[in-house]
């Protein structure tokens, strides 16, 4: 259709719909107006003026295929819809808003639209009229974006002033809050050390010695020109963790204390907050977050050989009491896991359990391990000093392993402690009560230590009040097949399934004589799976040293059969070759493993540190 053709078809359709008599004057109206003039009935588009043209680019042909809803924006469609269909059901509805159309380019543009109904040739008619309203809508946004950021600003100007007119209120405010919700002793002091404020922890803390710690505040802040109360709160001199003794008749009561002054401007009035916390408490969150927590109770222990099931009963009669325990085994036969249980057993279950391992910590600090040290005890020491594993377990139990390999000169620190009941730390003069429970674990003969002259008698006779003694796996083989269950269902995931070991594998576990006991069973699982891939294994996963030793039982049977071919103490000295050598293959895989760090070497093998490195000497490794 050409331009003239569209005119007419303007000017023919405008004839019938408006009733002026000068139809040329209001085509000319109609299109010089820069209003959208849009009319259609139903889906059927019967009229639009130029301005549509030239504002969205659409042709005349184009728009007749679609209605006015099409070129909506998105987000409005529904809106024209919904009311459209109101407006024709004759519902009282807007009949102008502001919404988005689109141009043909894809652009969106703000428009003023209005929709009025009327009737031609006896058809339901709308007529929408859009007016381009973009450049207002863009002044509005900047308008709101300038006034936004002003209402921004002049917030934020107003909080600054009244945060700084209203300090004082806000600082008191905001103590008041850290006083009434802090998990610690909370006071508020003035320069004369008068107690102004505490809060309900501090209350619950301080119980019947709440006045004890009033007058020594008091006594500090006033004459005490070297306290740390008084440097706080007179030379504005902070203090963190300074311990803070009372004596009662039970004994004396520590608490860790740290303050800090309060500024005020313009203001002559000294306070200081102070934070308290029982020593107690600050000791079992170092526990707790150290891991100085046992785990193994009873339940864990597998076994079903008879003795053992005594010796766990015996071991549950033991927990109920509070004397002192030694725990004989060789190594790695679960030593520390019978303490944990005696200890989770017991009524200190819910204190700490520290455990130390004598043998592994080099002699010149041992002492400083168990008993602690104060600033400048000796060189390298911590400038606030340090608590000893005595104080650390007060309230719960501390295992001594390997304490057969204590240092002579240390005996006689813990005997003294065992005896007092109170720990000194190294470098210091004050006496700390200490509530601990020991139990202590060897794989030596005490008793034969002690006639060499390696322990101390009076030691021994106050550790060894109760004695267990945990056979080794070899005494007892019934075991071998549930712990070798136990821990290859642990490395195998493999669900709802049940394992079953086959012959060919649990003959030679049971004939193997296990010096690492089950230590060295649960090491061989590992090596089982890896070299299984994750899955069950079969017996070509066996190590060697299981069929090393197999071999070896027939050799001495076949051997000491055959018309003594070989005297006893050939049969000996092959035998203790081949353990020789399984145990150098054992520290090699090892040192492979844990990529020669001795420690970790020696913690899994059960052994000290130097025995190791004399063992690797003996081997020439």
């Amino acid at each position: 259709m050409n331009m003239n053709q569209k005119h007419l078809h303007y000017e023919s359709t405008l004839a019938k719909l408006v009733p002026f008599h000068d139809n040329t004057a209001f085509r000319l109206f109609l299109e010089k107006v820069p209003v959208l003039i849009y009319v259609y009935q139903g889906d059927k588009v019967i009229y639009v003026n130029p301005a549509v043209e030239k504002t969205l680019g659409y042709s005349f042909d184009e728009m007749v295929q679609f209605n006015f809803w099409d070129i909506c924006h998105e987000d409005y469609k529904d809106l024209i819809r919904q009311r459209g269909h109101a407006r024709l059901r004759g519902e009282d509805v807007p009949t102008n808003y502001e919404i988005k159309i689109l141009k043909k380019n894809g652009e969106a543009i703000w428009v003023d639209v209005f929709f009025a109904l009327t009737e031609f040739s006896g058809f339901p008619t709308t007529i929408v009229g859009a007016y381009d309203i973009t450049e207002k809508k863009e002044l509005q946004e900047r308008l709101q974006q300038a006034h936004d950021e002003l209402e921004s600003r002049v917030e934020e100007r107003t909080h600054e002033l009244i945060t700084v007119n209203q300090e004082l209120t806000l600082l008191n405010e905001n103590l008041n809050n850290i006083i009434q919700n802090m998990s610690d002793g909370v006071m508020i002091v003035d320069n004369l050390g008068n107690i102004q404020v505490l809060n309900p922890v501090m209350k619950e803390i301080g119980g019947t010695l709440l006045e004890q710690i009033r007058q020594k505040i008091g006594k500090d802040a006033r004459t005490n020109k070297s306290s740390f109360i008084y440097q706080m709160l007179h030379e504005r001199i902070p203090f963190k963790d300074e311990e803070i003794i009372l004596s009662t008749s039970r004994g004396s009561v520590h608490f860790l204390a740290s303050g800090t002054p309060i500024e005020k401007n313009n203001s002559s009035t000294k306070q200081g907050v102070i934070i308290i916390r029982p020593i107690k408490e600050v000791h079992r969150l170092v526990n707790r977050f150290a891991g100085s927590q046992a785990r193994y109770t009873f339940n864990d222990i597998i076994t079903r050989n008879p003795k053992m099931l005594d010796l766990i009963s015996e071991a549950k009669r033991a927990a109920q009491g509070t004397s002192n325990i030694v725990i004989q085994g060789e190594s790695g036969t679960g030593k520390e896991m019978f303490a944990q249980a005696i200890h989770l057993e017991s009524n200190r279950r819910n204190g700490p359990f520290i455990a130390v391992n004598c043998g592994a910590i080099p002699r010149d600090l041992i002492g400083s391990e168990l008993f602690g040290y104060v600033e400048g005890a000796f060189t390298g020491a911590k400038k606030e000093g340090n608590p000893g594993k005595f104080e650390l377990a007060s309230g719960g139990t501390l295992f001594l392993d390997e304490i057969g390999d204590m240092p002579f000169e240390q005996q006689v620190a813990l005997l003294r402690v065992i005896h007092e009941k109170t720990v000194t730390r190294i470098g210091g003069y004050r006496e700390i009560p200490v509530d601990v429970r020991i139990i202590c674990a060897t794989n030596k003969d005490l008793e034969e230590e002690m006639k060499k002259g390696n322990f101390r008698a009076d030691l021994y006779y106050r550790l060894n009040v109760i004695s267990l003694k945990i056979p080794p796996l070899r005494e007892r083989p019934e075991d071998i097949e549930p712990l070798f269950k136990y821990f290859i269902q642990k490395k195998v995931s493999l669900p709802n399934e049940e394992y079953v070991v086959p012959d060919s594998i649990l003959k030679p576990l049971i004939n193997y004589s296990w010096p690492g006991n089950v230590r060295e069973l649960q090491n061989i699982v590992e090596r089982i799976v890896n070299k299984s891939h994750g899955k069950y294994p079969e017996p070509e996963h066996l190590p060697n040293e299981l069929f090393n030793n197999n071999q070896l039982q027939e050799i001495l049977e076949t051997e000491q059969l055959n018309q003594n071919k070989m005297n006893l103490f050939e049969v000996r000295k092959k035998h203790q070759e081949m353990l020789m050598e399984m145990e150098k293959e054992q520290i090699i895989h090892l040192l492979q493993k844990h990529e020669g760090n001795i420690s970790k070497v020696a913690k899994e093998m059960g052994m000290a540190r130097s025995t190791i490195y004399r063992k690797m000497r003996q081997y020439e490794l």
